[in-house]
């Protein structure tokens, strides 16, 4: 039995914790999910490293400030979830956590990532949201096997050729930052299914055309004035958001979206809609209040499933006849 076990064992009887985990060293040791979520915890001991059948770690909602760099000797250790603490920075080796799969670091106040972070190759779902990150490093594109990324709410301001080797990435969340370009080899994601670029300062896309497996994109509260690539590419595509853009007209690609859903295109300086709106047969909900439409395309009245319809603060448009609605922001 190591001096370690032994350590960890008053650490947790210090803190209160003893009715929770066990009490018998030996199964104390063999621990393979470790729950201190909500504790209170200001910090964790050194000792935690002498649990080595550790695959699983949950810390979240504490207080801790850092974490120990002995925590990177917890080899088996496959899911860390460390959301809403006060983690100012990681340890320099956090890259020798190479087993893990799960990186949850949400809500931190992480300003850079430590050059081995990007030795965490077996990561699948990695969210680092509402952090202070300024920069993301070009070894980035190491990360080959993740599913699953949330960056947003940071203060990223460019993004650096990362995304080619990302061959598996079906959601990835960019929102609330300050881009104002994005990189190209976003547009080489072939798998990707959620884009949202939500609260950015974006004026021009690349070409978005390759995401032909796109089911949600989101690209509200940004600078575009037109949309500048192919929408009718996006064949899968059911939720489009882009309220709050400045928008004058949207093309009538749009039309050739066939499984849309969810259209929002508010609060923009749209004159006119497609005359083929119509086509959008799934279409379940439109939203085009905040608008300067004077008029509906007749073609509405096709829109047999449409059931929820915004279209309020506009040049007096009138609510269509459509036995399909269930509101209706106007009378």
């Amino acid at each position: 039995m190591s001096e370690d076990i032994r350590s960890f064992a008053q650490w947790v009887k210090s803190q209160g914790l003893e009715h929770t985990l066990p009490r018998e060293l030996s199964k104390l040791e063999e621990l393979t999910t470790l729950d201190l979520g909500r504790k209170k915890l200001k910090e964790l001991p050194a000792s935690i490293s002498a649990l080595q059948n550790l695959s699983v770690l949950k810390i979240s909602g504490n207080r801790l400030r850092e974490l120990p760099n002995s925590i990177t000797k917890l080899k088996n250790l496959r899911n860390l979830q460390c959301e809403n603490n006060l983690l100012e920075s990681l340890p320099e080796n956090f890259g020798d956590l190479k087993s893990l799969v799960i990186l949850n670091l949400n809500g931190n106040q992480l300003t850079a990532l430590p050059q081995s972070f990007y030795n965490l190759t077996n990561l699948t779902r990695l969210t680092l949201a509402v952090n202070r990150l300024s920069h993301i490093g070009e070894d980035f594109k190491n990360l080959k096997k993740l599913l699953h990324v949330s960056l947003d709410t940071n203060y990223l301001k460019t993004l650096p050729e990362v995304f080619e080797s990302m061959q598996s990435l079906y959601y990835l969340d960019l929102s609330f930052n300050s881009l104002s370009i994005l990189p190209e080899s976003l547009g080489q994601i072939k798998e990707l299914e959620t884009l949202i670029l939500e609260g950015n300062l974006l004026k021009n896309l690349p070409s978005l055309e390759a995401h032909d497996m796109l089911i949600k994109l989101n690209l509200n509260s940004n600078h575009l004035q037109t949309i500048d690539f192919d929408l009718s590419k996006l064949e899968d595509l059911q939720i489009l958001t882009l309220e709050n853009n400045q928008l004058q007209s949207v093309p009538e690609g749009l039309c050739k979206l066939e499984k849309l859903n969810y259209l929002n295109l508010s609060a923009n300086q749209i004159t006119f809609l497609p005359t083929c709106l119509g086509n959008l047969q799934n279409l379940i909900e439109l939203d085009v209040e905040e608008n300067l439409l004077s008029e509906l395309p007749k073609s509405i009245t096709k829109l047999s499933h449409l059931k929820n319809l915004f279209i309020a603060n506009n040049d007096n448009l009138v609510k269509p006849n459509l036995p399909s609605l269930e509101y209706c922001d106007i009378d």
